[in-house]
């Protein structure tokens, strides 16, 4: 079995337009859903133009549309249309594809009131988390990178293809959250499950499959591009674009 090193590569930065305009089915996805009504509007739920979400005391439901996530509290009705107007910008910033990559350091970008330097909040969506696993779609001849939320301490992993065969060896610097995925030594494929582990720690490897995406088939908008991510089974990078796009502040929906 061959073994090769790879040297520091950086993460994201500036990005290059792929997406072209798409027609949604849904208006809006719920992301997430706590209190009575929960079961009534799992994760995932795709929810129609103009639909009422009917909400009891003590819920919170979380929408994404095409401008970004809502909060919706209730006891209340709500319905869902164009009226809310927000800066679209973010949303059209994930509908890039990555190139011309560049370090993204621990604290460079973080959640809304998060100063602690140490939950790092991922700035595209075009990456696989190696703490997570599980289906990772990407954009043919686009760039995919790996992300570790911990970015403090520099570290090694192990890249390679499940089924066996090259092995590469990637060093995470300190501070340093995303490196590019090393695809002059170990390209992904589609359809292939890659593994990949912490040298200290090799039991505990997560394991993704290639989801190959046709750039003419990626929307534009937050609420398709979601919407692509599930039916692709990118749970994880749906979670990521909801988060990515959320509001600094949960607002309260008037009915």
């Amino acid at each position: 079995m061959r073994r090769k090193e790879l040297g520091v590569v950086g993460f994201l930065g500036a990005v290059a337009m792929l997406a072209v305009s798409a027609t949604a089915a849904a208006q809006a996805v719920v992301v997430r859903s706590t209190g009575p009504s929960a079961v009534a509007y799992p994760k995932g739920k795709r929810l129609p133009a103009n639909a009422s979400v009917v909400l009891k005391a003590g819920d919170v439901v979380t929408v994404l549309d095409k401008a970004g996530t809502r909060v919706l509290k209730g006891a209340g009705s709500f319905t869902l249309d164009n009226a809310v107007n927000r800066d679209r910008s973010a949303a059209a910033l994930l509908a890039r594809s990555l190139s011309n990559p560049a370090s993204v350091r621990a604290g460079a970008v973080r959640g809304a009131g998060d100063t602690s330097g140490e939950h790092v909040m991922p700035v595209s969506i075009w990456l696989a988390d190696t703490a997570e696993g599980g289906n990772v779609c990407v954009p043919r001849g686009s760039d995919l990178y790996l992300w570790r939320e911990d970015g403090k301490a520099r570290s090694f992993t192990w890249l390679t293809e499940s089924a066996g065969g090259e092995m590469v060896r990637m060093q995470w610097p300190p501070r340093t959250v995303g490196i590019a995925w090393p695809k002059t030594m170990l390209a992904p494929q589609e359809g292939r499950i890659y593994r990949i582990y912490d040298e200290t720690a090799p039991e505990k490897a997560a394991e993704f499959r290639i989801v190959m995406l046709e750039p003419e088939a990626v929307p534009a908008d937050a609420e398709s591009l979601g919407t692509l991510l599930l039916d692709n089974g990118c749970k994880a990078q749906f979670d990521w674009l909801a988060a990515t796009l959320a509001e600094p502040e949960i607002l309260e929906q008037k009915p």
